[in-house]
């Protein structure tokens, strides 16, 4: 490389991003040909990183925007040579990285017409090949995807289910994904019949191939995704969705799938009857597929049910009813289901119908808040379960709600009824009341199984709920229990075995333990029924009741049967695997369907929490936070300024801030709707905002000045900044040279003669770890020209971050880039305007 781009390399390695833009400014400064000079740096750079196949994208990007700067501060009138085309087409649809095509087009004056035109000449490539996947990423950063037709992007990847790619077409841009499903939508018009022609006609698309079961696949995903269930705009998609479903309900029934008996006949009406019932199209589809299924006594049944006449249906189906009009019925495969169903010896709820309570009314809410809290400071014992209607497209946008709730006591069952009665209750009074005493009660305990999935339903339904949730004292979740008896007590079930033959039970979860129990399972024949539809059926009423009280049952088994009590008590609180987070990631997706959650920061209690803040000065070391992931350069800077603060990873949910503060004494920092959403979950004056749109340095002060945390030089980088770690090993420079030139394949005789006979004191050289430990040390930053500058390193211990007191050190200290905000108010007249973040302190003045 030329010694203008190795000068620029080295201190940009260094993070010296002044003294990396003065290089580049004084460069082009000199330069008769600014721009071929560019041009011909970038290909140096280009060339020298794809030789090492570690393209530096940040110093490429680096040297672009900083030339653009050049360019419009001090040149402003420079006009542009005149550079050859293909060079310029080379640079962007093949080697410039793309994070920089925008300064790059900008520097160069390139037209958009111009640039329209080249990009479509790259679509022709394949989809699959490089520079198509670059040319696509190319539009998507320049925001071009509606200068093109959909023939020339869009719908072939559709059409060839490039599913990838249309995620990336769509760049998580709302217009983009409208413009899709209407799309999509406009396609499956006639349902679906006419695509052909519609490509044809509309797009000049002749003789496309595609596969048109897995087009409708694609469709119905983004559908799920991006819809939004708006079922009147765009019909032909809903009607697409109801279609694959009653495929899926219909392999139920006629390919006996429904291993699991989770579906009985009525189960199985009732949802097809919600589909089908007033929709002509699919009321036509669903009878042909039965035609089509040789199910004569069903067309016969569907078409009184959903009034359509003989006459009404296709000329083929009145011609299979006509032949099959004097044939005798043949049984159906529901219906031998049904008989083999009949035949099992199913576990039965010892109760009568009296002492099951459907609540649906104030009166009989009453009596169930009676029965909670008649003995408030006596143990008590509850089986718990919920129900709600399956849901079969998936889609993460779709109000799937629990409908019922189900409360099991030794003598009574009551069945609340969430969805018509509950939610017409008032929050506080009486929905919190129930929430504490089930979840977050010390006499209370809750029999459950498989909790989390009706965790998750909880929260979503009734957003109240998941501060008891959170707590969770109350629950002793049986599945639990039964994996780990089945491992290490198998003996304890009368029924492990069946027929004294050690043959595997058909029967799975619940059901699986009752039998293990009580010889008998249960009938798992309602689960999937419609449980929104009132009022219930007497069955599913039965089901209901059996699912939570033999909980009940089963705990009073183990209690029998085991030696000792402690063992089931043990198990209580105790929550299944990611049960926290779940509920978490729920109370997350709860805010964002919130409208307008962005804006609705409440300023009176950004003013109560100022109020909460003591006056005593704090050190690093007394105050501890956890970071929203939407403020991880704030976090960075607070670990700088030697204060221990947790940084929620991108996957993390917001509420995993909950879980710190209270299990570390953490203070949150948030913004946004999630600031809302975890400071109704903390202690006042626990939970902050920091001032938004201002930079993380800035952030950092005005965090430091709330919580009147003072900050001595020596508190500076007395965290690691990648890990959070305090606890630091310090290496001689000795060691750290002969480590640098063994990673780095030099000889020692060559660069460290004089350490040839040297043995290292901390560092085990050939592991390349601190003596005694196990971290792997991470040495990047440190280079051939820095590597001797230092006498002393210092090793994070927890992730192996190697440190020095290089640049970044001495400008914290000499620029009093740590500067409170107070201060910094008050230098305003200064003529320093880099203060941005927290002042020193001597010792004795702080104390």
């Amino acid at each position: 490389m030329s010694s203008f781009l190795t000068s620029l390399s080295e201190k940009y390695q260094l993070y010296n991003e002044d003294e990396a833009i003065n290089v580049i400014f004084n460069y082009f400064n000199q330069s008769s040909k600014p721009y071929d000079d560019l041009l011909e740096n970038l290909s140096q750079l280009i060339n020298s990183n794809n030789n090492n196949n570690n393209a530096d994208t940040n110093l490429i990007n680096f040297l672009v925007h900083s030339f653009l700067q050049w360019k419009n501060q001090f040149n402003k009138s420079l006009s542009t040579s005149i550079i050859d085309e293909n060079i310029l087409n080379n640079f962007i649809s093949e080697s410039l990285p793309i994070v920089c095509i925008e300064d790059f087009i900008e520097i160069f004056q390139i037209e958009k017409s111009y640039l329209i035109n080249l990009l479509k000449s790259l679509l022709i490539y394949p989809t699959n090949s490089h520079i198509y996947k670059r040319t696509l990423n190319i539009i998507v950063k320049l925001n071009y995807q509606l200068e093109f037709q959909p023939n020339e992007i869009l719908l072939p990847l559709i059409l060839n289910s490039k599913d990838h790619l249309i995620d990336i077409y769509l760049d998580n841009h709302l217009q983009y994904e409208e413009y899709l499903i209407n799309l999509l939508n406009h396609l499956y018009e006639n349902g679906g019949k006419k695509i052909q022609d519609i490509l044809n006609n509309e797009y000049n698309m002749k003789n496309i191939t595609f596969n048109k079961k897995t087009l409708s696949k694609l469709a119905v995903r983004y559908w799920n995704l991006y819809g939004n269930e708006q079922n009147e705009r765009y019909p032909n998609l809903a009607t697409l969705q109801n279609k694959r479903t009653l495929g899926y309900l219909i392999n139920v029934k006629y390919n006996n799938i429904n291993d699991d008996k989770t579906m009985s006949d009525e189960c199985w009406n009732e949802l097809v009857g919600d589909i089908v019932q007033g929709n002509d199209d699919l009321s036509e589809y669903f009878i042909e597929i039965l035609a089509d299924r040789d199910d004569i006594a069903a067309v016969k049944y569907w078409m009184a049910q959903l009034d359509r006449p003989y006459y009404t249906l296709p000329a083929w189906v009145q011609k299979y009813i006509h032949i099959k009009q004097n044939s005798e019925s043949k049984a159906t495969p529901c219906q031998q289901i049904r008989k083999e169903n009949s035949t099992i010896d199913y576990y039965n709820v010892p109760l009568e119908n009296n002492e099951i309570i459907f609540i649906d009314s104030m009166p009989a809410y009453e009596r169930l808040l009676d029965r909670l809290f008649k003995n408030n400071n006596e143990e008590i014992l509850i089986g718990f379960d919920c129900e709600w209607k399956p849901l079969f497209n998936h889609t993460s946008t779709s109000k799937q709600r629990i409908s019922v709730m189900q409360i099991a006591l030794p003598n009574e069952i009551f069945l609340l009824d969430l969805l018509h009665f509950f939610h017409t209750c008032d929050s506080e009074s009486i929905q919190q009341r129930l929430a504490n005493r089930l979840f977050d009660n010390d006499y209370v305990t809750l029999l459950c199984y498989g909790f989390k999935t009706d965790a998750a339903m909880l929260v979503a339904s009734y957003p109240i709920f998941d501060r008891a949730l959170l707590s969770g004292k109350t629950l002793l979740d049986l599945s639990l229990v039964q994996n780990e008896l089945l491992t290490a007590n198998r003996g304890i079930f009368p029924y492990a075995t069946i027929n004294n033959n050690n043959v595997s039970s058909k029967d799975k979860g619940l059901s699986e333990f009752v039998r293990l129990c009580f010889g008998k399972p249960l009938n798992k024949s309602e689960q999937c029924s419609n449980w929104e539809r009132r009022p219930l059926r007497n069955a599913q009423i039965l089901y209901a009741a059996t699912d939570a009280y033999c909980l009940v049952e089963i705990y009073k088994f183990l209690l029998n049967n085991l030696q000792s009590s402690d063992y089931l008590k043990a198990f209580r609180g105790r929550k299944p695997k990611k049960l926290d987070s779940t509920i978490a990631r729920q109370i997350d997706e709860n805010f964002q369907d919130t409208p307008n959650n962005n804006n609705n920061i409440n300023q009176s209690q950004t003013l109560d929490d100022v109020s909460q803040i003591s006056n005593e000065i704090k050190r690093p070391s007394q105050i501890k936070f956890v970071v929203d992931n939407m403020l991880y350069g704030l976090g960075k800077e607070l670990r700088v300024a030697g204060c221990d603060a947790v940084i929620l990873g991108n996957d993390d949910p917001h509420t995993d801030a909950i879980r710190y503060a209270r299990a570390e004494n953490r203070i949150i920092l948030s913004r946004g709707a999630p600031y809302n959403l975890l400071r109704s979950h903390t202690v006042e004056g626990r939970c902050w905002q920091p001032p938004l749109n201002i930079p993380a340095k800035q952030q950092c002060a005005a965090v430091l000045k709330h919580f009147n945390v003072k900050i001595l030089p020596e508190d500076i980088f007395s965290r690691c900044t990648l890990c959070n770690g305090g606890d630091f090993a310090i290496v001689d420079g000795r060691d750290m040279r002969i480590l640098w030139c063994n990673m780095n394949n030099y000889l020692i005789k060559d660069l460290e003669p004089d350490l040839i006979n040297y043995k290292s004191e901390m560092i085990d050289i050939d592991r390349m770890t601190l003596y005694n430990e196990n971290v792997p040390l991470d040495l990047t930053g440190l280079t051939l020209k820095n590597y001797r500058s230092y006498k002393e390193f210092y090793i994070c211990r927890k992730c192996g971050k190697v440190y020095w007191q290089g640049t970044h050190w001495r400008r914290r200290l000499n620029r009093n880039t740590l500067l409170t905000e107070n201060e910094s108010i008050q230098d305003d007249n200064d003529d320093d305007n880099s203060d941005d973040g927290i002042i020193f302190y001597d010792a004795e003045s702080t104390i």
